[in-house]
């Protein structure tokens, strides 16, 4: 990443906090990063959702959808730049793949 994206990243990454912390959504969510491609025009903004169910995660996912035409319209008007990046959610799972490889290792630490 370029420092030039890392800004953009860190831009979105605020206002779409803000923007999400205003919502009406079915779990917590939080992001836990933001991609922005070099031409600027795609961001990829990886969420992280508690409680971490397939069923919650199901219904934000629905959920941000339905309002992603109004949050994409919001971030236009808040950043002033010539080309606003489309935004897409992810769902981040490192959290859930660090916690598993944690408990592996506890269980082979106990084994000894």
């Amino acid at each position: 990443m370029t420092r030039r994206t890392e800004k953009v990243g860190a831009m979105i990454h605020k206002e779409v906090a803000i923007l999400l912390h205003n919502l009406e959504l079915p779990g917590m969510v939080t992001i836990s990063k933001v991609e922005v491609s070099a031409d600027l025009r795609h961001a990829k903004v990886w969420i992280t959702i508690l409680p971490a169910d397939q069923l919650t995660e199901k219904k934000v996912l629905e959920s941000l959808a339905e309002k992603m035409y109004e949050l994409q319209g919001q971030l236009n008007k808040k950043l002033t730049m010539k080309i606003i990046p489309r935004l897409a959610f992810k769902v981040d799972y490192s959290s859930d793949y660090a916690d598993r490889i944690n408990q592996l290792l506890k269980r082979a630490k106990e084994s000894l």
